[in-house]
């Protein structure tokens, strides 16, 4: 089930919360393993320790969310310096949506897989507020109130599912700007547009550059450069090459404007590098 899957689950979901705490789990405390028969979503204030779910263990640290279905095997242990904090949310829930004229309502059959386990959050301070809010809101017993934490929590499950949406796309991204690192090294010689490299990741022009400094430390533009004055340097110390030759053969078909470029990275002119490095 992928983003938009949940999405679409999710607005076909009526959610009920039964309880929201704000538990502390002793320092160096253990639990033995018992079946969890809830839905119930965990996040994790402060501490550090272990939860153990279905035999697959989570390090729990400040910021984790945690997320319970039914029919799950779970034990945990807190570490021995410092108690665990937890805000934690029990829920149910059921499909509830029109198909023409006739309204449906029946039991979930996928166990909100794949969302179990430990969630990604890429916005901790967003998630936190999230829950600090269901907590207020579910003690402050009236009835409106009760209306306003219900829609609370769909806003928190609804951040969790665009978090988990936004990892992929930019785990996605990430591995497309890995694909035209390896093409611009292939293509070195050949004129290099970062339009076209943006077409060749799946991606606007904007965010490409974005991703890819956040990723390379340098702009696509700057990565280029630094590519063919690595290039050039190899080419500079084997000797054999004019300097209008390196220049061709790193993508500069002006050799002074490429003389002006390789100085300004290194330091010193092609042709003082070449000296020195056929002294070495």
């Amino acid at each position: 089930m992928n983003a938009s899957q949940l999405a679409h689950h999710l607005h076909k979901s009526v959610f009920a919360i039964t309880f929201a705490g704000n538990t502390i789990l002793p320092a160096g405390t253990y639990q033995a393993p018992y079946s969890h028969t809830i839905h119930s979503i965990h996040y994790i204030v402060r501490g550090s320790g272990f939860y153990k779910m279905n035999e697959v263990q989570y390090t729990l640290e400040p910021g984790a969310v945690m997320l319970f279905v039914p029919e799950t095997t779970f034990e945990w242990a807190i570490s021995e310096q410092e108690d665990v904090e937890i805000y934690h949310i029990r829920f149910d829930y059921r499909l509830c949506y029109q198909e023409k004229q006739d309204w449906i309502v029946h039991a979930p059959d996928s166990w909100l897989a794949p969302l179990r386990g430990m969630l990604p959050t890429l916005r901790a301070a967003e998630v936190r507020r999230g829950f600090d809010r269901v907590f207020q809101l579910w003690h402050a017993y009236d009835p409106l109130s009760q209306y306003r934490c219900q829609l609370a929590f769909r806003e928190l499950w609804l951040s969790l599912i665009d978090q988990m949406h936004d990892q992929q796309y930019s785990s996605d991204a990430d591995s497309a700007i890995q694909y035209t690192c390896r093409y611009i090294a292939d293509h070195i010689q050949a004129p290099l547009m970062v339009e076209q490299l943006a077409k060749l990741a799946g991606l606007s022009e904007g965010y490409y550059s974005r991703q890819f400094k956040a990723l390379t430390g340098f702009s696509p533009k700057d990565y280029i450069i630094r590519l063919r004055v690595a290039k050039a340097k190899e080419l500079l110390a084997g000797a054999g090459q004019t300097l209008a030759q390196t220049s061709k053969l790193v993508g500069y078909e002006d050799e002074f404007y490429f003389s002006r470029v390789f100085k300004r990275i290194t330091g010193m002119t092609p042709s003082a590098y070449a000296k020195l490095s056929q002294k070495l």
